[in-house]
């Protein structure tokens, strides 16, 4: 900064000193000259302050003179000469070509001007500033590859890293050079080198500047997004030649010069080679017998190679070990169609990811060209568009001899508009009242509304076309629409437990916040209903009630990003625990989390958030600090102690029940301690051990835990390797130390004679969560089994109504194998960090709850009635609150709860609290809109 702001010093001196020059002639300095030649410059320069006698006349220029030279050409006359006689351009500015040409054989850096040369003096200087700090990033990355990964909290932490210093060295070479004037003269004659990274750089800069906004400009102008494609940020620039005719984007060609396949040059910007796939193709291709349109495949290939310097693409003959799936199909349009879109996409594969299998399946789907669909490729072939380019193609003369001699039928068909037919102009049913609202709104109605024949006939068709135009045009370049005619569609409505699935037609992947606020707006003009996901692990019954509805999939938004004062971590939604304590790792901080992997942190945190951390810092909602909240109308607000503080309140326990959060900022803290250690232990002889096993629980539940203790659970299920009909008892604890701190822990339950014992000890807090068999990957979680979940809290065990639980759980998978995989989760914690807030500072209602309880029936729902859980479950649920202490009333956990419980055992039974959330209610959502997660208000 210090140089730079010399510089600029020094040539505003400079700049005011020429002007002075220039108005003083008789002082002995000189000024920017454009006509003088070197050797006068120099005698000025050096001579005698005394008038001198005006120079001779110039001698009549000689033929080779005439012969204008494009790099020193310095008038508008001859620069208009030189493009009508040599076809070619002028190099550089014309203050250059003008400097060139009066300082003949002079090397261009050496140039005698004094400002030139005092400006490059402190960019000579500056540079060799930027060289020393690239040295000394480059042993930064050295040492950041020999270091061991758990030093920066695993690979994945690591790798990010090493990403985010390679991507800063790149940057400060590009600092280095970005101001050499010889470097800028290079690029401007075409000389510059493009495995340098300023060469790329300044190639990028210039693409940017006009020749990508045109083309952004076309493909938005002519629906390319979002007809094709939700969203498109091309970083690759595309260049298009049929023959030696070089295509503009959009341009209309004759259908003879396009019966070839053109040569495509397509210029990266970032370093190293990559494998593309190219796909053209034609979303215009109409359909007589829907009355709408399909898309049909001209080309696809795949493996094709590209670099900054290896950029030709001749589509007849592709580069290296390229695979072709689809021949060139020569464009073509039925006499009497509007013009074809021909789109020309360019997407980034990983290379080796083709398969011979999967090389089979693209050609297979490009075989059958009029229903060919980019998505489902993009489905199929883990990709992404970074290049695009467009042509247009109608009907001509030369048409029909195109398609007769590519073999293509349908040279004699003409096409001829229908005229639309009336709407009734009563409508009774709400089946056409719905219709009617997704064609005024142009959008495209679901295949499960539209369902008959007659509806089709009275509002014409309604394509997922019309859907990516309504809504994708107020989404950014990086999110995303799905269909249930997509490929994605399946796997992002896909829940952890399928008893929660409810009914989609729309998934929409957000970017940013902004395009919650648009999609939310959306829903509401088209009278949707819509549901946000996270993780997809809530269980709720509500969840099954959403009809026809759209799913707000908030997996993009995974930003982890820590505070400079190491005390705050701004955290997206889309982010799970395990992303969370990975990044917080690598800072050596941590906040609370929930105790699976792959379970959110912002959803669990509205209802609560119990984990190993709770002892130490409470609740995930104790530590939330600040949250980004689109309400049910679409509007954006921050939401904190200070801004909207009646809102804060509820957000903290009631969450779900008023708006979706985008992202919120956490408490964060140093990890406590460098190691932990986990410890499982089966006991299998129950008739003997459960009530001995709960009385030592109930010991520790009575006595103050300390907040080492992060997690004290058992689970009784079957184990096939003890017994397929006799449930056993698993215990599971983690501590907040080495081995030899968490031995006396561990001896409260070694006496008790257990028949195995698995121990984790002195491991990093990051691989807690594996060791327990709760992390990412693991069996819990796993999608798609019938989870439901029915909880309750306990202020302590009475042994004998635990072994009615038990004998219910080994009752339930003797008369139904189904539900042999069934569990009963017995959930402790060091409570003190929750118990020190005040119960009445959030909304959540339980912290006079010291023991969570759930009862987990899993069964296939294909085979086994619903009903034998639910009754499973009231039984289960009444002896334990029974067993409770007297005149508590029952409470479920709102994260497990089934959708069954009382709203006064999800939100207090203390008439205040409930008041103060029907208010909030009726302010932030007095539709409801926000009732698909154990709401608050029902029906």
């Amino acid at each position: 900064m210090a140089a730079t702001g010399y510089f600029n010093r020094s040539l505003r001196t400079c700049q005011q000193c020429t002007i002075s020059r220039l108005s003083h002639p008789s002082r002995d300095t000189r000024a920017f000259r454009t006509s003088a030649s070197a050797k006068l410059e120099a005698s000025i320069e050096t001579g005698p302050s005394t008038p001198e006698a005006p120079p001779p006349p110039p001698p009549p220029p000689t033929q080779s003179q005439r012969n204008v030279d494009p790099n020193t050409v310095a008038t508008p006359r001859l620069e208009r000469r030189l493009t009508r006689t040599t076809g070619q351009l002028p190099i550089g500015s014309r203050r250059r070509r003008a400097a060139l040409l009066t300082s003949a054989n002079i090397p261009f850096e050496q140039l005698p001007y004094q400002c030139f040369q005092e400006a490059r003096k402190l960019l000579l200087a500056d540079r060799k500033e930027k060289l020393k700090q690239i040295e000394e990033e480059r042993r930064r990355i050295a040492k950041v590859q020999a270091d061991p990964a758990e030093k920066y909290g695993g690979d994945y932490v690591k790798k990010g890293r090493l990403v985010r210093m390679q991507n800063y060295l790149e940057e400060l070479k590009i600092l280095a050079d970005i101001n050499d004037p010889v470097i800028k003269k290079r690029f401007e004659d075409g000389d510059g080198d493009m495995n340098r990274p300023i060469y790329r750089h300044l190639a990028d800069r210039q693409w940017r500047k006009q020749r990508r906004l045109i083309l952004m400009q076309r493909i938005n102008q002519m629906h390319v997004v979002p007809d094709m494609l939700a969203s498109l940020d091309p970083t690759a620039e595309v260049r298009m030649l049929f023959g030696r005719r070089s295509v503009q984007p959009g341009e209309i060609l004759n259908s003879r010069l396009s019966e070839t396949p053109p040569r495509l040059n397509v210029q990266v910007f970032e370093k190293g080679q990559r494998h593309v796939s190219i796909v053209v193709m034609d979303p215009d291709v109409p359909n007589v017998e829907t009355d709408g349109f399909d898309s049909r495949c001209h080309f696809f290939a795949v493996d094709i190679p590209i670099s900054p310097t290896s950029t030709a693409v001749p589509l007849l003959k592709l580069p290296g070990n390229a695979r072709v799936l689809r021949d060139w199909l020569p464009p073509h349009a039925q006499k009497g169609s509007p013009y074809h879109r021909l789109a020309v996409f360019i997407l980034e594969q990983k290379e080796g990811i083709i398969t011979r299998e999967k090389a089979k399946e693209l050609k297979s789907m490009a075989k059958n060209p009029n229903k060919f669909s980019l998505r489902s490729v993009m489905g199929s072939l883990p990709s992404k568009a970074i290049g695009v380019h467009l042509f247009r193609t109608k009907w001509d003369d030369t048409m029909v001899d195109v398609m007769q001699k590519a073999g293509i039928t349908g040279a004699n068909i003409e096409l001829k508009r229908k005229k639309p037919e009336k709407l009734p102009s009563k409508m009774y049913d709400l089946y056409a009242v719905v219709l009617v609202a997704f064609a005024f709104h142009g959008t495209a109605i679901p295949s499960d509304l539209d369902s008959s024949a007659d509806t089709r006939s009275r509002f014409g068709p309604f394509t997922p076309m019309n859907i990516n135009r309504r809504l994708g045009q107020h989404l950014s370049p990086d999110s995303s629409i799905y269909l249930p005619t997509d490929q994605q569609f399946r796997k992002l409505t896909d829940r952890w437990s399928d008893f929660s699935e409810g009914h989609i037609s729309i998934v929409v992947e957000p970017a940013t916040t902004p395009d919650v606020a648009a999609t939310v707006k959306f829903a509401n003009d088209c009278a949707l209903p819509f549901l946000t996901v996270g993780q997809g692990h809530g269980t709720s019954s509500a969840l099954n009630t959403i009809r026809r509805g759209i799913s707000i999939n908030l997996q993009k938004l995974r930003n982890v990003q820590v505070a400079r004062d190491g005390r705050r971590a701004l955290i997206g939604a889309g982010v799970n625990t395990h992303d969370v304590r990975s990044a917080l790792a690598a800072h050596g901080k941590v906040t609370s989390t929930t105790n699976a992997g792959c379970t959110g942190l912002l959803g669990p945190g509205l209802g609560g958030g119990f984990g190993n951390l709770l002892g130490y810092f409470g609740l995930i909602l104790d530590n939330t600090i600040d949250m980004t909240v689109v309400l049910a109308n679409g509007d954006v607000i921050h939401v904190s102690s200070t801004s909207h503080p009646d809102l804060y309140w509820g957000m903290r326990g009631a969450g779900q029940n008023f708006g979706i959060v985008t992202e919120a900022t956490f408490k964060i803290y140093d990890i406590p301690t460098p190691v932990w250690s986990v410890y499982e232990l089966d006991f299998t002889d129950v008739p003997t051990q459960l009530e001995p096993l709960f009385n030592r629980f109930n010991a520790i539940t009575a006595m103050p835990q300390p907040k080492e203790l992060g997690s004290l659970y058992i689970y009784a299920s079957i184990n096939s390797t003890y017994s397929k009909t006799e449930p056993i008892l698993k215990v599971q604890f983690s501590y907040a130390g080495t081995a030899a701190q968490a031995s006396g822990w561990l001896s409260h339950f070694t006496d008790l004679k257990p028949a195995s014992i698995r121990k984790y000890e002195s491991i990093p807090f990051t691989q807690v969560l594996s060791a327990a068999n709760a992390d990412v990957g693991s069996g819990i979680c796993q999608h798609g089994s019938s989870w439901r979940l029915f909880p309750i809290g306990l202020k302590n065990y009475n042994t004998t109504a635990n072994r009615q639980a038990y004998d219910l759980l080994k009752t339930l998978v003797n008369m139904y194998p189904e539900f042999g995989q069934s569990i009963i989760q017995f959930e402790n914690y060091a409570v003190g960090g929750m118990k020190a807030v005040d119960a009445a500072s959030t909304a959540y209602p339980h912290r006079d709850d010291d023991i969570l309880v759930s009862f987990d029936p899993i069964y296939p729902r294909s085979t086994v009635s619903d009903a034998i859980a639910l009754d499973f479950a009231k039984k289960f649920r009444a002896v334990l609150h029974a067993g409770d202490s007297p005149g508590r009333n029952f409470t479920a956990y709102l994260n497990y709860a089934n959708g069954d419980e009382p709203i006064e055992a999800l939100y207090g039974y203390e008439s205040w609290r409930l008041d103060r959330l029907r208010a909030l209610k009726n302010k932030y959502d007095p539709s409801n809109k926000f009732r698909f997660f154990n709401p608050f208000k029902r029906g």
